[in-house]
């Protein structure tokens, strides 16, 4: 639990740790807290798969300027998005205990640094799961942050916080915006000149059932690495048997990000004639049948689908030297269908 201060309105400047997505919200409210006199400093966090772009957060940070620092999100998360206590949305998104392990982390920033308090962007009744009015209240407790987190854009609807009673805010400074619109936030990004940010996103991959599927298949059989997770965002993906799946690229951007992100122990194949996609094989030591099996998955995917088997090379990621070749064994819509994870 953070500790109230004692009540003594010192001549200090006053800290806070805002979260900043590079989004209207968070924008607005850091430019209301700053513009109240306080030091922030911004905090945003990556994560691979989120609803937030770190470049049109450091934007908002250089507009506003205010340093930012970026945390990435690692395998505590993963387990966070496991095993949340709260539950999930519409799919695998478990939004109010993804903001208690940011704002837990946030905290432990704030303490870092000295200062007083962490603020977001956050609107009473804007998303439907972590923005009601008890889902906020165990974000603050869960977080550890009680007291000492602060929603400008929907302060005047809320309990008053420590920063507040201590006299550290002005509270009649702070807004009651509610709901879904965002015209009030619109406004007061003109008023202050932010004209340049950002239209809502689509959302944290999460809460997408097709990426679900992908998440959910890792948590069953296992990976290997936070980074290993982020191959989840290409591609179509197919699991062999419980120790084997496959990603194919769609395209060459996305060949070229599979292969970025291949574990060492993963092998590529592509056809001979390099005119068809890529493939990455996961997993440890593959059997002349499960080759076969990758390797027919590439010629599905190619202009070869309906012929004679052609043959594929492959390799091990942490050998690229070692390539060999084998002809793969035919696919049809059947097997397709039952080793599909998403497409």
């Amino acid at each position: 639990m953070i500790q109230q201060n004692s009540n003594e309105n010192v001549n200090r400047k006053v800290k806070a740790v805002g979260l900043i997505s590079g989004g209207l919200d968070s924008t607005v409210a850091a430019k209301i807290v700053k513009d109240l006199g306080v030091e922030v400093h911004g905090l945003f966090f990556a994560m691979p798969w989120g609803c937030c772009d770190k470049a049109q957060a450091q934007s908002a940070a250089d507009r506003l300027e205010i340093p930012l620092v970026i945390l990435q999100l690692d395998e505590r998360y993963l387990k966070v998005v496991e095993n949340p206590k709260y539950g999930y949305g519409r799919a695998l998104n478990p939004c109010v205990d993804c903001r208690i392990h940011m704002f837990t982390r946030a905290g432990q920033y704030m303490e870092s640094i000295g200062a007083d308090f962490v603020f977001t962007g956050e609107v009473l009744g804007q998303r439907p799961m972590s923005q009601l009015r008890h889902s906020m209240k165990w974000i603050e407790d869960g977080s550890g942050l009680q007291g000492r987190l602060l929603r400008p854009l929907c302060a005047k609807l809320l309990d008053p916080t420590l920063p507040e009673i201590e006299g550290l805010i002005d509270r009649e400074k702070l807004l009651r915006i509610s709901g879904r619109s965002r015209k009030d936030q619109k406004n007061l990004a003109h008023q202050s000149g932010i004209t340049d940010y950002p239209n809502s996103a689509g959302g944290c991959m999460l809460t997408h059932e097709h990426f679900a599927q992908k998440m959910r298949d890792i948590f069953k059989f296992g990976y290997r690495s936070f980074r290993e997770t982020i191959s989840l965002k290409w591609g179509r993906h197919f699991r062999i048997n419980e120790h084997f799946k496959v990603i194919l690229g769609r395209d060459e951007t996305e060949n070229g990000m599979l292969v970025q992100y291949a574990h060492q122990d993963d092998h590529i194949f592509e056809l001979k004639t390099q005119d068809g996609p890529m493939l990455i094989l996961k997993g440890y030591n593959p059997t002349q049948d499960i080759l076969e099996t990758a390797a027919g998955l590439v010629q599905r995917f190619s202009r070869y689908k309906e012929g004679e088997p052609v043959e594929v090379k492959y390799w091990p990621v942490k050998n690229p030297e070692d390539v060999r070749s084998v002809f793969g064994q035919s696919i049809n819509e059947e097997h397709l269908q039952k080793i599909a994870i998403a497409q």
